[in-house]
């Protein structure tokens, strides 16, 4: 029985090394793209409080990406554009056409020109921020 354990340890071992040495090229690629992304913002908007900020922006992560446009909110508070920092309101292929109103201080419209089948997700709140999608057309990338 103890044989066995030693084979399959053994085994165990090298699909790791190997799954490292094929998976490591990717994740530092993968590191560069991110850390040499530039962000652009095409709108920022506060809320009527001030409280909050909402964001259209495009993030260029190089030739393997494309392009996207996102909507991100934030607490006024944090002072990064950071992702990491922010909620993804709306996310919608291609480059079209976004503007932004906050009807309150907790709900805000999402105006845009982005064909339905080029919406890849939105959130239907981002903390205690209602958020509020309307389609304009005609349908366009800038």
């Amino acid at each position: 029985m103890s044989n066995w354990l030693k084979i399959f340890g053994g085994l165990g071992c090298v699909v790791l090394i190997v799954g490292l040495i094929l998976i490591t090229p990717g994740l530092f690629l993968g590191a560069l793209l991110i850390a040499n992304a530039e962000t652009t913002v095409y709108e920022r908007t506060k809320s009527p409080d001030g409280g909050r900020e909402a964001r259209v922006q495009f993030t260029d992560a190089g030739a393997i990406s494309r392009f996207e446009r996102f909507v991100f909110v934030k607490s006024n508070w944090v002072p990064s554009d950071s992702a990491w920092f922010s909620c993804r309101a709306f996310w919608a292929h291609g480059e079209p056409e976004i503007d932004l109103e906050w009807r309150d201080n907790s709900t805000l419209l999402i105006k845009h020109h982005a064909e339905p089948r080029n919406i890849a997700d939105v959130a239907p709140t981002c903390g205690s921020v209602k958020i509020v999608t309307m389609a304009v057309e005609p349908f366009e990338d800038l």
